[in-house]
């Protein structure tokens, strides 16, 4: 049996389009699509076929043919390219606002690759937000500390649940972090190339890459990892996973 979401929060489900659908806002949330990124590998000598753009859009059309959604909230990582944007970014960018700004509403907030992001949303009319509120929920990026308040939906952290077998072979699954109990849910990453990070490792580090994380107990973190066979999968409390210091 497939599981394709879970009700985490009250109104809020994830899902195994990568995606958070919050039922009272008729509005999903995606993060860290990272457009581009085959362009900037190619610059460094390492060459990928162009895949992340149909992969991402492939992903955008189920979430759209699902869930109908009003809006979809982009929480940041839209692109890849820190200090510029790459001609790959630009055609990507705009084909992806193109082929969906008249069926749905497109929220940008910020995130730490989006630099210059901003210009190319301009061509469209659109502006890009630091941080995206409503009376229930608080949305932001992560790679800045803007607090945790409300239901509090974070990205940038890619997490995954890492399995390793005993010849050494390693398997990454994209993953949900949600603490129910303090109102924080992490989203993984829609990008094809970028897999993750280990949760075991990332949510228990004093140096976390979400520095509001540091509020939050590592332990009460339920993982939700997304396994293309069965769907969502509950791997049950953080704490009980692995060993946890502290």
């Amino acid at each position: 049996m497939v599981v394709k979401e879970i009700q985490v929060i009250k109104d809020v489900f994830i899902s195994d389009l990568y995606c958070l659908y919050l039922r009272d806002e008729n509005a999903c949330v995606i993060s860290d699509l990272h457009l581009g990124f085959e362009e900037e590998m190619n610059l460094h000598g390492l060459f990928l076929p162009k895949m992340q753009r149909e992969h991402v859009e492939g992903l955008v059309d189920r979430i759209i043919e699902r869930y109908s959604p009003e809006k979809i909230i982009i929480n940041g990582d839209f692109k890849q390219e820190f200090s510029r944007n790459l001609p790959q970014e630009w055609e990507d960018i705009l084909h992806f606002i193109d082929r969906y700004q008249g069926t749905v509403e497109l929220v940008f907030v910020r995130g730490n690759h989006d630099n210059y992001l901003q210009t190319i949303l301009s061509r469209r009319g659109i502006r890009m937000h630091e941080a995206y509120e409503t009376d229930r929920y608080f949305i932001y990026h992560g790679d800045r500390d803007r607090g945790l308040k409300k239901i509090t939906i974070l990205g940038h952290e890619h997490p995954s649940v890492v399995l390793r077998d005993k010849v050494g072979g390693v398997f990454k699954m994209p993953a949900f972090p949600v603490n129910a109990e303090q109102g924080v849910i992490i989203t993984p990453s829609m990008s094809f190339y970028s897999s993750g990070t280990d949760v075991l490792t990332s949510l228990i580090s004093e140096e976390h890459f979400t520095p509001a994380l540091r509020k939050v107990d590592p332990k009460k973190f339920r993982i939700f990892s997304i396994s293309e066979e069965f769907g969502i999968i509950d791997m049950g409390y953080l704490g009980d996973m692995g060993s946890v210091q502290g």
